[in-house]
């Protein structure tokens, strides 16, 4: 074994005298960490150097982050599962060398790693022990400004490999790549906080300016229901009045004319119903998502001219329904936006709408076959605008593009959820409508 010795086995430690050869190779660590920005890049490229010190098969280093109570682990050798700690870190206590990272004893050194109890307790991240075969092992603290910031971590797949010599090579290592490899880590944190900060300041700004343009939306929304209401309603109410004042005056009413009434009723009653529904989907609320938006579709084509035909295609097992009402509320709207969209603007000749689910999401396609939406600007106002706000309330990701490459327009929403929040079972999923005309 190729290792730097003290000339003291009984006892770790500092050696009071470095040796040359450990100097020198100290030195070309130094050089192999240079210029690196990245803090694994760093660590494995000082790796190759270790091992002419510490032969290894497995090296990591297990690192504190700033609130102490995570760690992340970046590793050189044959990779393990701890690798995915760089990206996602876990909770120190979960760690198998917790008692060094805490500084409850000064190293650990073990000639067969998977039967020793010190790595292994209830949750521990042990699995790549015993994945990997990592017997032997040596765990030293990496310090830096006097404080513990991490471990150093060598192992051989051989049982017996290392001495009290070698974590004392093993410590000179660690103490000198510990404050360049922490300070890529702190300036990565950095980093990543400086950029989750921007990224949440833009999405609230997105959300503001977005809210505020469905606002303004609703208004006008409410000012077009008072004009239906004021030009058609209200208008056909007061015909009606007249039509029965003149009754009254008569004394006496013919057939026909109580038949005209009849008719002029009837037409006030569908058109109160059609303004009910547009301000309140009801067939949602008693019915469910699909069902609202498979009563939307036919109703929106039902006097296109030439006939339009639609299908509704859903495989999601009736698992939107699990959502809650402002989230269902939201995708209908927005669905209903596309589907009209459709409508009055692609001259389709068909309208398909699919909904999906996963064990991740949920995902409804409004697909049309028509002349094409072109560049869509999400930040456009309208009812373009309102689609990317009230998804962006919900925190679902809409998508508008083309729908083949013939042409046509998809609209895709998908939001996310988690399988522990979906309480209610599933029910059987409808089986798909074949395509006809309306």
């Amino acid at each position: 074994m190729s290792t730097i010795r003290s000339g003291r086995e009984e006892e770790p430690g500092i050696a009071k005298d470095v040796s040359p050869l450990l100097v020198e190779r100290l030195l070309v660590i130094a050089r192999a960490l240079a210029g690196h920005i990245d803090p694994g890049a760093a660590f494995r490229a000082t790796a190759a150097e270790i091992g002419e010190l510490i032969p290894h098969d497995h090296i990591d280093v297990a690192v504190l982050l700033h609130d102490r109570r995570k760690h992340a682990c970046y590793e050189a050798g044959c990779q393990t599962s701890w690798s995915e700690l760089a990206a996602n870190p876990l909770p120190t206590d979960l760690s198998p060398v917790r008692s060094v990272l805490r500084g409850e004893v000064a190293h650990l050194l073990t000639p067969d790693a998977l039967c020793d109890a010190r790595f292994h307790f209830p949750g521990a991240l042990d699995e790549p022990i015993f994945s990997a075969g990592l017997r032997s092992r040596i765990i030293v603290p990496m310090r830096a400004r006097g404080d513990i910031v991490g471990t150093l971590d060598i192992s051989r797949h051989d049982p017996g490999c290392y001495t009290f010599a070698d974590v004392e090579t093993a410590q000179h290592c660690a103490d000198f790549i510990a404050p360049y490899i922490y300070a890529l880590i702190q300036s990565e944190e950095a980093r990543r906080a400086m950029l989750a900060e921007s990224e949440a300041r833009n999405h609230a700004e997105l959300l503001r300016v977005g809210a505020s343009r469905l606002t303004e939306g609703m208004e006008r929304e409410r000012r077009r229901i008072a004009m239906d209401l004021h030009d058609q309603t209200l208008a056909d109410l007061a015909r009606v009045v007249r039509q029965v004042s003149a009754l009254h005056r008569q004394g006496v009413a013919r057939v026909a004319q109580l038949a005209e009434l009849e008719r002029e009723i009837v037409n006030c009653l569908a058109e109160l119903r059609r303004i009910v529904d547009d301000m309140r989907p009801g067939v949602l609320e008693l019915f469910g998502l699909r069902d609202a938006i498979e009563a939307h579709l036919n109703r929106s084509v039902s006097r296109a001219s030439p006939p339009i035909a639609v299908r509704i295609d859903d495989t999601s097992a009736g698992a939107a329904d699990r959502l809650s009402q402002e989230m269902r509320t939201a995708l209908y709207r927005i669905v209903q936006e596309a589907i009209n969209n459709a409508v009055r603007h692609a001259q389709p000749d068909r309208i398909e709408v699919r909904m999906e689910a996963s064990d991740r999401s949920l995902c409804v396609m409004v697909s049309d076959d028509g002349i094409g939406c072109g560049t869509v600007d999400p930040e456009a106002s309208g009812g373009i605008g309102h689609m990317h706000t009230r998804a962006a309330l919900i925190g679902a990701r809409l998508r508008i593009g083309r729908a083949s490459r013939r042409g046509g327009t998809r609209v895709m929403v998908e939001v996310a959820w988690l399988p522990a929040a979906m309480a209610a079972p599933a029910v059987a999923a409808r089986p798909a409508e074949a395509i006809g005309s309306v």
